[in-house]
């Protein structure tokens, strides 16, 4: 299953957005998971029409947000990913519902646009996968595992062959079991499917093609052809039962597509802007790219073939393509990725459930007890640092960080350190935790990482314990030196926090590297309450993050609900 942090889905998130979904409060819903939907449904009720307004304002209603947030992509940090944009469902004129993250935040928006116009890269996972964020649509993920409801049949030592008792079920097992060992072929024929293998092209080349074509003793070729056709087939790794389903699913969906964006338009020239609306449909066949090869599909029909390379195809290839096929392979639908590959959630199947959010546990376990949510993140607030040759226990009491060290042994370090000495051990953990200017031990820059994460990931209950239990508010944050005071506008009902920094003695107008102050964060991206509560703390809104050039006010925002700053520059 896909490995997240702690807080990136906490239990506390998915308890409030559920007791909001099921209330029928979905704004509230999305509110608790951080999904902001930027959806006017009477605007849009005037432009489509009720007939497009109603099934969308029901897929609102019906989206589970928390859920959403469990599927988005994540990149290497663990964060969703900025980098492309994901329809959620598609609207006539070339719109559609989609979301996106925010960059350095926990946010996903929602909004309503030209699918067309967004920059970035599209993936329309979430409009073929539906189970991932409609709660209509989530006992489709025991289907797309292929309904394997038996007791696990991998043991430790590895994968063995299930029994196959003639039934559904057993035909998928039987297939898995294949596929475990290193035998695709055998399971695609498990699966019955007519696997036939076909080489079009006669040039065969050490790189682009069959390299089994070179062997001379025609035992050794046929042997080698063999391991290439299973390295071919081992690449999609599919659950085979539900493969056809997928094929008529792509279908549906280039339909879907031609009927959402016709193309040509009036008086536009060009390509279409997605290259599945410019397939042959009405054959129905569809195919799965593999590395080099495609496995076209035809019912239960498979063939295997080599592809032709780009902009290579000479004129007998695409002959005895269209003989074969009745059409080019370039012409030919593409079964997405996501709908082939077996899912995620298959291993929680074979393997026993693992961290699952609770409505894919109830669809995949549904006589099940409820899944034990996993324990809440805790950040440490008793370190261990190397100070010279011993090992010392630092302790974060009360918002302050207790070391085992005489108030004289701290004045002699701090001493060495304004004559150029570098700080170290204990002395190095406690400025270096305050100071951006200071490089803390690795323990403690570990800590301010992990504070960090649970910040971006919009976990306002861990920073509320870690205060509680005495955490040092007056933290600086890599990589600018934000102080907490600049990261409220990243956490859900931030302004919470606000009153118990303020009382520790946090600055409101304090400056991180990039001399920014708490209020140019809030105006940038927090909510008017906390631009208030911040104002009357006595941060200034016209300090300046430029001191030449360019001038940077708070004030200077297009936010219409934050109006009221304009007069407080005069």
């Amino acid at each position: 299953m896909r490995a997240l942090h702690p807080s990136a889905v906490p239990a506390r998130m998915i308890e409030k957005a559920t007791e909001r979904r099921l209330a029928g409060d979905w704004p509230g819903a999305c509110a608790a998971a951080g999904v902001v939907v930027h959806v006017d449904l009477a605007t849009l009720r005037r432009h489509f029409g009720a007939e497009v307004a109603g099934p969308l304002e029901a897929d609102l209603r019906h989206l589970v947000p928390d859920l959403l947030r469990w599927h988005f992509p994540r990149d290497r940090n663990g964060f969703p990913r900025t980098d492309a944009f994901y329809p959620l469902a598609l609207l006539p004129d070339d719109h559609g519902l989609f979301a996106r993250a925010r960059p350095g935040e926990h946010r996903i928006d929602l909004r309503i646009d030209r699918l067309v116009e967004q920059p970035g890269r599209r993936d329309d996972t979430f409009v073929l996968l539906r189970d991932r964020w409609d709660s209509r649509c989530t006992a489709e993920i025991l289907a797309r595992s292929g309904g394997v409801t038996r007791l696990p049949f991998f043991t430790a030592a590895g994968a063995r062959h299930a029994t196959e008792d003639g039934s559904p079920e057993g035909r998928v097992e039987s297939a898995l079991g294949l596929d475990a060992r290193g035998r695709h072929a055998a399971a695609w024929a498990v699966a019955g499917y007519d696997l036939q293998v076909l080489l079009f092209d006669r040039r065969f080349g050490r790189d682009r093609l069959d390299p089994a074509a070179f062997a001379i003793d025609p035992a050794e070729r046929n042997r080698a052809r063999g391991a290439a056709v299973e390295r071919s087939l081992a690449w999609p790794r599919p659950v085979h039962a539900t493969l056809r389903e997928a094929a008529r699913r792509t279908l549906a969906y280039v339909r879907e597509l031609r009927a959402a964006a016709p193309w040509p338009r009036p008086g536009v020239v060009g390509p279409s802007p997605h290259p599945m609306t410019e397939v042959n449909d009405h054959l129905g066949l569809v195919r799965i790219d593999v590395r080099g090869r495609t496995i076209v599909l035809d019912g239960a029909r498979a063939r295997l073939l080599t592809r032709g390379p780009y902009h290579e195809t000479d004129a007998s290839r695409r002959d005895a393509e269209l003989d074969e096929f009745g059409t080019t392979i370039e012409r030919i639908p593409v079964v997405p990725p996501v709908l082939v590959h077996r899912p995620e959630e298959l291993d929680a199947l074979l393997r026993g459930p693992a961290r699952l959010h609770p409505l894919v546990h109830r669809a995949l376990f549904p006589e099940a007890p409820a899944a034990v949510p996993p324990e809440p993140t805790r950040l440490r607030t008793t370190l261990r640092v190397q100070c010279d040759h011993a090992t010392h226990e630092i302790t974060m009491r009360a918002g302050e960080i207790v070391v085992p060290h005489t108030s004289a042994e701290i004045d002699r370090e701090l001493a060495l350190s304004a004559l150029g000495g570098a700080l170290q051990g204990c002395v190095a953990a406690r400025e270096g935790w305050r100071a951006a200017d200071i490089r803390p031990p690795r323990p403690v820059r570990h800590l301010q990482l992990e504070l960090l994460h649970v910040i971006r990931h919009g976990d306002t209950a861990v920073v509320l314990d870690a205060l509680a239990r005495g955490l040092d508010p007056h933290v600086r944050l890599p990589a600018h030196g934000e102080t907490l005071l600049h990261r409220l506008p990243l956490l859900p009902n931030g302004e919470a926090l606000l009153p118990g920094l303020l009382a520790a003695g946090l600055d409101p107008n304090a400056r991180d590297r990039r001399a920014r102050t708490p209020l140019h964060e809030a105006v940038a991206r927090g909510s008017e309450h906390l631009v208030r509560a911040l104002l009357k703390a006595g941060a200034d809104p016209k300090a300046r993050s430029h001191p030449s050039g360019y001038v940077n006010m708070a004030g200077f925002t297009g936010r219409k609900d934050l109006a009221f700053l304009r007069p407080l520059l005069q």
